[in-house]
């Protein structure tokens, strides 16, 4: 999987849903349609509640948008670990505890069967020589905002320097943690999508798509290096 390539596809998908968004801002907006059995033309009118629903659901737009980067840039590493044949010890301390962090799970309940079944699956894929993360083994810490992903990234041992030199906690920082905060009002119940979306004005929903897209530009160009670099994998001695 070709990272960038699958993100520029959600901007774009991003893009044609903001299209929607900046028409309906406009007082008496409304969408027509050619009604072919009765052959007429129907209108919508789009309302504030409309407008607000709409609104709100750029947030979960938005946020897929950032979790699915980070989920792909974590799956695409793996993949490079495993096309390469390179073995447990082959690759850095810190990609190997990611590994062990991320395949050791457990519920309270089943705590001793989860550690037994945990050791064996890690002696097998160590003594056979494979490094895989299935995508349910993946976890990022928690809900994703700018500091979740720089934990993420410095678990791996990748290098941010590059998103360092733009980010900004006031723009980058507070809008993914508004973000991340919203779409869990969403997803969780919390608040209904005409609530979430009534505080939000277009030219802010503008901006929260443009710090997003910085940032996680900046993010994918750290992964390609990494993954070009090889910085993963151990430096012979």
């Amino acid at each position: 999987m070709e990272i960038r390539d699958e993100f520029d596809k959600r901007v774009s998908e991003i893009n044609s849903f903001y299209e929607i968004l900046e028409i309906i801002k406009f007082e008496k907006a409304k969408i027509s349609a050619f009604n072919i059995d009765e052959d007429k033309i129907e209108d919508l009118v789009i309302d504030n509640s409309k407008i607000d629903t709409l609104r709100s659901t750029s947030y979960l737009l938005l946020y897929n948008l950032i979790e699915s980067t980070i989920y792909n840039s974590i799956t695409t590493i793996f993949d490079s670990i495993k096309d390469k044949g390179l073995k447990y010890f082959d690759i850095i301390e810190e990609v190997q505890k990611y590994w062990l962090n991320n395949l050791y799970k457990h519920d309270d309940k089943k705590r001793k069967e989860t550690i037994i079944d945990t050791i064996m699956n890690i002696a097998t894929q160590i003594f056979n020589n494979t490094i895989v993360l299935s995508s349910n083994e993946i976890n990022y810490g928690g809900s994703l905002d700018a500091q979740t992903i720089f934990s993420t990234a410095k678990s791996v041992k990748m290098q941010v320097g590059n998103i360092r030199k733009i980010y900004d906690e006031n723009t980058h920082g507070q809008t993914l943690l508004e973000i991340k905060r919203k779409r869990n009002w969403l997803a969780h119940g919390e608040k209904s999508f005409i609530e979430v979306g009534s505080s939000s004005t277009f030219s802010q929903l503008n901006n929260a798509k443009i710090y997003v897209i910085e940032f996680l530009s900046e993010y994918i160009s750290s992964v390609e290096s990494y993954l070009q670099n090889q910085e993963y994998k151990k430096a012979t001695v």
